[in-house]
């Protein structure tokens, strides 16, 4: 498997049932895309969650009650971009993947798709994905648990620092082996961390100097 990260705004989102296992990928979605960025997300089943309600009432997704085995499938996966399978009918499940087969979209469903939606922390700046590959759904929701604490104020401020600081690099150093040596120091120096007790823009200061003292 290749870990990717996905720009999904602007592409059809098909999503095949509307209860909970539905609901949990539809946040995913729209919690490291941004309600704004999540795609254009339809949703059809005979029965959605509260929250899939609230969300369409919003009009932050878009959903469709249907009678899955009244619809012409083919005609309603052409130009999707990713279809999510979740419903409770293997069946219907097993016609889905059959007609998606068929299409150019990508396909969520257990070990029987080619997508695997990642447990993700999405915090600081940070966006990280943890899979196990279908393996162990459970076991990457509980890894997340243990990760997401991990990053911290610090983080957050480094993080920032760091952009500036590597376009300011850019504009000074040609040499890409030296700007990557000097951020890779800057992460590894115990008084940079230690700068970042103050606020960030001291903070940032403090570390501009502490490059041009010791690593110009």
């Amino acid at each position: 498997m290749l870990p990717l990260h996905v720009d999904v705004s602007g592409k059809r989102i098909l999503v095949f049932g509307g209860g909970e296992v539905a609901e949990r990928k539809i946040r995913q979605i729209l919690e490291t895309s941004g309600e704004g960025r999540g795609g254009d997300v339809e949703v059809y089943s005979l029965d959605f969650t509260p929250w899939i309600k609230e969300k369409c009432k919003k009009k932050v997704i878009q959903c469709f009650r249907h009678d899955l085995w009244d619809q012409n499938l083919g005609e309603l996966i052409k130009g999707a971009f990713l279809i999510l399978v979740c419903t409770g009918d293997e069946n219907l499940n097993g016609r889905i993947i059959k007609e998606a087969a068929n299409s150019d979209a990508l396909i969520n469903y257990g070990d029987k798709g080619d997508v695997f939606i990642s447990s993700v922390v999405n915090k600081g700046g940070f966006l990280i994905s943890i899979s196990t590959g279908g393996k162990g759904p459970a076991m990457a929701r509980y890894m997340k648990g243990k990760i997401s604490p991990l990053i911290g104020n610090k983080e957050e401020k480094m993080l920032l620092i760091q952009s500036n600081l590597r376009r300011y690099l850019k504009e000074e150093i040609k040499e890409e082996p030296r700007r990557r040596e000097i951020l890779n120091r800057v992460l590894n120096d115990p008084e940079c961390w230690a700068a970042l007790d103050a606020p960030v823009e001291v903070a940032e200061k403090i570390i501009f100097k502490l490059v041009g003292d010791k690593y110009a």
